[in-house]
């Protein structure tokens, strides 16, 4: 029982972890070079493995699992430094707890 609450608790982390990188990587892509973000775009939006990649992309698995991993720690680098995706977390929370026409209007504004 303990294995199992385990086991979904660490996918649960991986799936908000993996959500997290995509709307960081919405947000900061262009600042990313073509090829971490070309990369990144295939791991995050098309939910490729890293074999996947490897092979469309004429790259080792390992080649992958490093632009990846060195994606995400420029992509919090950002984040931590700028905070745009937490100022539109809250931007939208505050939305919704006043109204849903102030909720309409940011969406329009940050295209959402």
């Amino acid at each position: 029982m303990l294995d199992t609450f385990i086991f979904l608790l660490y996918n649960a982390f991986v799936i908000m972890n993996i959500y997290d990188y995509s709307e960081l990587f919405s947000i900061y892509k262009s600042l990313l070079t073509e090829k971490q973000a070309d990369v990144f775009s295939l791991y995050v939006e098309c939910d490729l493995s890293l074999g996947e990649i490897s092979e469309l992309k004429s790259i080792s698995r390992q080649g992958v699992s490093d632009t990846i991993n060195k994606t995400k720690e420029i992509l919090s680098s950002y984040e931590e430094k700028l905070g745009l995706l937490a100022k539109n977390r809250m931007l939208k929370k505050l939305a919704k707890e006043h109204g849903g026409d102030i909720e309409k209007e940011l969406n329009r504004i940050i295209g959402d």
